[in-house]
């Protein structure tokens, strides 16, 4: 079956208090950006997207920490059995279901959902139930609109939208650089890449909702009272002179470090 939503999920932005609408819709219009899909709704501590095969594109938007390929029913559970039935009966070997009600309207609580729905599957399929050792585990998610069905929960990088903090300057160096301005972006900041080469920024435009133009400079004291960013670690560094504020924010990084964290967003 395919799927026919998209599920999302973001963290840091629980905490932003009143700011809180303004840090979503800047998520939203980063997600519609990256991925290219034109509409995502907001549910509550939720987002959702129709599916679109390239959901992958999501693991680019800093932000969101997970999301998943979900089906949908209606509150009601002969509905939500029904369709638990036909998402697992042609999967094979053993089960278990798990459920998470963030509408505490709905009758039944979670562990009373997992059973009834565990039993109608047993009842119905080859499937046997399998606390610990399930091969085939599946979620549902019940919320104000209706319950989400998904086995996989795919991992993203977390950290704030882009664009929600401002902008600064990145001097593009070396490989160190592009990962001083993912860490910069994943921290909300917009980035404006400068260089005194030509640099390969594709790493940073894969993150970015905003398209990327690298500016060449060969005069940092044009950036009087600026933000700049560098690709320094402890082991490499050289001082600046120019009149802005240097940020190094891998400055405690090992040359080690700073090659796996790049194939990490690689």
């Amino acid at each position: 079956m395919v799927p026919e939503y998209v599920l999302l999920r973001y963290g840091e932005i629980f905490l932003k208090g009143k700011n809180r609408s303004f840090f979503e819709k800047r998520l939203i219009d980063n997600i519609k950006k990256i991925t290219e899909i034109n509409k995502v709704k907001k549910l509550r501590s939720r987002l959702i997207a129709d599916y679109f095969p390239k959901h992958s594109k999501l693991k680019n938007v800093f932000g969101l920490t997970s999301y998943s390929p979900a089906f949908f029913a209606d509150k009601d559970m002969e509905k939500i059995k029904e369709k638990a039935l036909s998402i697992i009966k042609n999967k094979q070997g053993s089960f278990k279901i798990e459920t998470k009600r963030s509408d505490k309207t709905f009758p039944l609580k979670s562990p009373e959902i997992n059973v009834l729905v565990g039993e109608f599957i047993e009842k119905n399929t080859n499937l046997k139930f399998s606390f610990e050792n399930a091969e085939n585990i599946l979620k549902i998610e019940i919320n104000q609109q209706g319950a989400y069905f998904f086995f996989d929960t795919i991992q993203c990088f977390g950290g704030l939208p882009t664009g929600v903090e401002g902008e600064i300057y990145l001097l593009v160096e070396n490989e160190a650089s592009l990962l001083a301005g993912l860490l910069m972006m994943k921290r909300g900041c917009s980035i404006v890449p400068l260089s005194s080469r030509n640099k390969d920024i594709s790493l940073l435009q894969k993150f970015s909702p905003e398209k990327l133009e690298l500016n060449a400079i060969n005069d940092l004291y044009k950036l009087k009272e600026e933000v700049l960013v560098i690709g320094q670690n402890f082991d490499n560094l050289k001082k600046y002179d120019p009149e802005s504020m240097i940020f190094r924010p891998l400055i405690a990084y090992s040359d080690k470090k700073i090659e796996e964290e790049l194939r990490f967003y690689s």
